[in-house]
């Protein structure tokens, strides 16, 4: 047992519990226990006959969880406790009969005509015959069953005791303090779940063997009973069903009932409490497999309405008497467009269902009928220009597959309120990404929160996929539209660290490292997704970008390896798959396609290492497969398939039928012969060229042949060293030297050996000695470094060096380095506004957001439209030491870099302002305009690479003013919602290099 806080057998919880999807841990002392149970005996269970059986349910699972922590399970009892009984667990609902007969009025009166809320303590002779109980009241049946399955998770039990294989600890003995409350009101959502989607090739073979079922869909009560417990201990309360291969409410019938009634999955949801929905083109609780098993004619409402309802009325009839949220609205067949559609046709679709509902329903008012209609590609283009909704139906508004929201509520009540239909998996453009978790979990958290604060809050259901792999964003997003208000914009690091604590036994300062790996994992996962990357994603010769990106994984994948050494065995399963696994995976992608990228880049430069990088890559190639096979074989075989969804070498936006290997380049072992010296072993390479020397090469000169010897781009104080690699290129190992001409040029290392099989070439960096440095300020100079190699090669690097002007002592903010200022977003200077309405707003920081480091946004999130001067702002202080050609009143570009949100509020852009210095105040609308509901035009290219940038011609220096010196950018919100990811100013550095994913480093920051 590795808790800090596990200081003896007996675990008491503490006075009070915070209700939410994660719980906080125990305190250990009281003076006055109550004993819930030990290792020999537990307290009896008191439940009422008239009280779901959901809560008989959850109440069993719930005595099981007690016996999982301590041994003992306690008995369940209906509406009498066995004579003598004088200490118990009393669950019930606020109407039950057993309520109305305890002396707990102060308890009902909390929760009575309220949703899924519930309230406990441990009261004194609660009734007749009892001492002392503790009694749980929710107001409706999920209210006690979240009571229940709230301090399960206190006791220790995860929600994913069975999905991740979290183990449960034992305890001797589970007390809590007799002054001891819990409750929790009103969920942030009232509809809360998840879609089981894109179930093949994954999900559909996984349940087939997990369950058995040799024939027919594997999605049946096996499977959901598993489902829905999970989604009841996330505090959820709505499934969108496996749909591709499986009908829902048919499976498990040999033949389709007449009359209407419930197959066994759609009575397992209602004896679960689980409200049951059908996807966004599937209407009136009807699967899409449905209609092509049972329907006639063509899905075409104009030329066979009569039969389609018909179809609908039976969904309608078998649902009735089950909770239902019922999907309206009409979209084609299997996920596409419907032809001919147009809005006055979808609301005479949708007119007609209704009068379906009341009629099956037997009612002439749907009012408290939950439906929904998702606005969902094509439909959000005409709800964006007049589709009109039923006041009591939800408008489902969907993010564009890729976490960006495409809309919000408008103005204005809706009386059915908003929903938000988003995705942790997608198939489709431009490319599928069902492999891993590529989900920024900071970014989902930030657009949510637009949903939250705009009435948009009705729905929310998650696409998760085949959801293994994805228990992360699941549970994060369920803990949002659960309770939403504990999370702030810097909630993550806590709510992961209360994470590690829980599945991993750990003390507080180990979960905090887990939770920081995990954040991490988020950002560097999402900043391009696996099915994404490839050989040229990241740069192999500027700013050391495949380098940085390889060490970050390598990083991150040694650090989990160091939690792994700690954790208890019994642990590590669960830490296997919820951690360690995908950390792997990605790492071992990273570097498959950067050594490819390596292996060509240097058979173009005639580098034996290619050799080596090319064996590298396929090596990875097959640890790939090593892991997967080694993670289908964890727990017997349970996890079988789970990882067996294709992600390398995607040729387009459809998964690939196999793993292919990237292409990769080998070269022979031989030596060259480029000049009449005789054969070379050597070949040298400088950082920000592709080139090589000596001899020919098409990127040593814009000629291709008789080059120069390379020259770097200047160096200044701030800059980044540069470097040489000396790599072998033949069949003998060589010695070489790198000789400084100046005294002021330093070269490290200045000598070594090369391996000539290439899997030992030396890089070698060169900077300046600035002590010694003889230039005046602004005085470029030139060193040099002569590089020698045993076989007679030579060549000699050429390294220009300025000093600009000192920087004043009291300056803070970012000095110019490399031609270029770049500062992440969170170093601004944020100032407040006071809005219309009162409230402050705010450019405030969310950790782990983007690709880098942060973003900044304004909070808290605001319709208002600020002038362009007023706005809410946030300044960048930054130094320019020099400039090469002018000195006064110098034209900049300035790039912002954003995430990729879109024009959310319908009919408006967002917006914000900038300014330089005292210059011109100048409006930005960094999103372009586009069809109302559509995405822009640039939009597949910003979600592949998650940001959008803005470039904007700026001038430093004014009415006269010199461009050397001190200045400060002004950006300000008009129009909130975007995301600041990076300031970029470019003084030539940047655009004369060539393009990377990520960007330049950041520059040297005085705070």
């Amino acid at each position: 047992m590795r808790l800090a806080w596990i200081l003896s057998w007996t675990f008491l919880l503490w006075t009070k519990v915070i209700s939410a999807s994660i719980q906080e841990p125990f305190k250990m002392s009281s003076s006055t226990p109550f004993v819930l149970a030990s290792s020999s005996s537990a307290l009896p269970i008191l439940l009422d006959s008239t009280d779901s059986k959901a809560v008989h349910i959850a109440a069993n699972n719930f005595a099981s969880d007690i016996h999982r922590v301590t041994g003992a399970k306690p008995d369940v009892h209906v509406d009498a406790l066995p004579s003598g009984s004088k200490q118990a667990i009393i669950v019930c609902t606020a109407g039950s009969k057993l309520a109305s007969k305890l002396r707990a009025e102060a308890l009902v009166q909390k929760v009575e005509g309220k949703w899924e809320s519930f309230q406990g303590a441990v009261l004194q002779s609660p009734v007749d015959g009892v001492e002392e109980s503790l009694v749980l009241i929710g107001s409706d049946r999920r209210g006690a069953i979240f009571a229940m399955y709230t301090l399960s998770e206190q006791f220790g039990v995860s929600p994913f005791h069975w999905w991740a294989d979290v183990p449960v600890r034992h305890r001797d003995t589970l007390s809590i303090d007799k002054s001891f409350t819990v409750g929790h009101g009103e969920p942030t959502v009232k509809y809360r779940g998840f879609f089981l989607n894109d179930e093949h090739p994954v999900l559909f073979n996984w349940a087939r063997q997990r369950f058995g079922i040799a024939e027919g869909p594997p999605f049946q009560v096996g499977l959901y009973e598993k489902v829905f417990e999970l989604l009841l201990r996330l505090k959820g309360n709505y499934l969108w069903p496996a749909m591709w291969h499986s009908s829902f409410a048919v499976d498990g019938l040999e033949n389709l009932p007449h009359p209407a009634r419930p197959g066994p999955n759609q009575e397992l949801a209602e004896e679960h409490g689980v409200v049951m929905g059908t996807s966004h083109h599937e209407p009136m609780s009807r699967n899409q497999k449905e209609y092509h098993d049972f329907g006639h004619g063509d899905w075409d409402f104009d030329t066979n309405r009569e039969f389609l309802e018909e179809f609908w009325t039976y969904g309608a009839d078998r649902a009735k008497n089950c909770e239902t949220l019922y999907t309206v609205g009409m979209r084609g067949d299997g996920d596409l467009a419907l032809p001919g559609a147009d809005i006055e046709r979808l609301q005479t679709i949708v007119k007609a269902q209704q009068s379906i509902l009341k009629s099956s329903l037997d009612t002439s008012n749907l009012d408290s009928v939950p439906q929904m209609w998702a606005m969902y590609k094509e439909v959000m283009s005409y709800f964006a220009t007049g589709l009109q909704v039923p006041e009591n139906v939800t408008p489902l508004l969907s993010d564009d597959n890729w976490g960006n929201l495409m809309a919000i509520m408008p103005e204005g009540d809706h009386k059915a309120g908003g929903g938000i239909y988003y995705h942790a998996d997608y198939v489709g453009d431009p490319r599928n990404y069902k492999w891993l978790s590529t989900v920024s979990l900071a970014k989902m958290w930030e657009q949510l929160n637009l949903a939250r604060s705009f009435n948009t809050k009705n729905i929310w259901i998650l696409n998760v996929g085949d959801l293994k792999m994805l228990e992360i964003p699941l549970e994060w997003f369920m803990s949002l539209g659960y309770d939403f208000d504990r999370a702030t914009s810097t909630g993550l690091q806590g709510h992961l660290t209360q994470w590690a604590q829980r599945e991993f036994a750990l003390d507080q300062k180990a979960a905090a490292e887990v939770a920081n790996i995990m954040a991490q994992y988020s950002m560097y996962a999402s900043r391009r997704k696996a099915e994404l990357v490839d050989s040229d994603t990241y740069s192999l010769a500027t700013f050391n970008e495949a380098e940085r990106v390889l060490a970050e994984w390598n990083a991150l994948e040694g650090r989990t390896e160091q939690i792994l050494m700690s954790l208890d065995q019994s642990t590590q399963l669960a830490f296997e798959q919820l951690v360690r696994t995908p950390i792997r995976l990605q790492t071992n992608l990273q570097r498959i396609y950067i050594s490819a990228a390596k292996s060509i880049l240097y058979a173009s430069q005639g580098r034996t290492a290619a050799n080596f990088f090319a064996q590298d890559a396929i090596d990875c190639f097959r640890k790939d497969h090593e892991i997967t096979q080694a993670f289908h074989k964890l727990n017997d075989g349970k996890w079988n398939f789970t990882l067996c969804q294709s992600h390398i070498g995607y040729q387009y936006w459809q998964s690939p039928t196999r793993n292919a290997l990237p292409p990769i380049s080998f070269v022979q072992p031989s030596p060259s012969y480029i000049n009449i010296l005789g054969p070379i072993h050597t070949r040298f390479t400088v950082e920000g060229s592709l080139g090589a020397w000596p001899g020919d090469n098409k990127h040593n000169c814009p000629l291709g042949y008789n080059c120069p010897d390379p020259v770097f781009p200047p160096v200044d104080p701030y800059s980044q060293k540069r470097w040489v690699d000396v790599g072998a290129a033949g069949t003998e190992d060589i010695e070489f030297t790198a000789k400084a001409v100046e005294d002021w040029v330093v070269a490290h290392p200045s000598n070594g050996t090369v391996k000539s099989d290439g899997s030992g070439d030396v890089r070698v960096w060169i900077s300046v000695d600035w002590s010694k440095y003889p230039g005046k300020t602004n005085d470029k100079m030139d060193g040099h470094v002569d590089f020698t190699s045993s076989d007679g090669t030579k060549m000699t690097v050429t390294l220009p060096a300025v000093r600009g002007i000192d920087i004043p002592s009291d300056f803070k903010g970012a000095i110019q380095g490399d031609d270029y200022i770049v500062m992440e977003a969170m170093r601004g200077v944020s100032e407040s506004v006071k809005g219309a309405s009162g409230i402050e707003h705010a450019w405030k920081e969310i950790p782990f957001y983007g690709k880098t480091y942060s973003g900044m946004t304004i909070l808290p999130p605001t319709l208002e439209h600020f002038s362009s001067s007023a706005g809410p702002a946030i300044h960048y202080d930054f130094f320019v030491t020099h400039l090469d050609d002018l000195a006064n009143g110098s034209d900049v570009s300035v790039t912002l870099l954003f995430g990729p949100t879109l024009n959310y509020i319908l009919g408006s852009r967002l917006e914000i302002s900038v300014q330089m210095d005292d210059g011109s105040v100048q409006s930005v609308r960094p999103v372009p305009e586009s069809k109302p509901g559509t995405v822009p035009d640039d939009w597949e290219q910003v979600v592949a690479s998650e940001v959008r940038q803005v470039r904007i011609p700026m001038e430093l220096g004014n009415k006269g003013s010199s461009a050397i010196g001190s200045h400060r950018l002004i950006i300000r919100g008009v129009r909130g919602g975007l995301v600041l990811e990076r300031v970029l100013i470019d003084l030539g550095g940047i655009s004369s290099r060539a393009a990377t994913y990520l960007g330049p480093p950041e520059s040297h920051i005085v705070v």
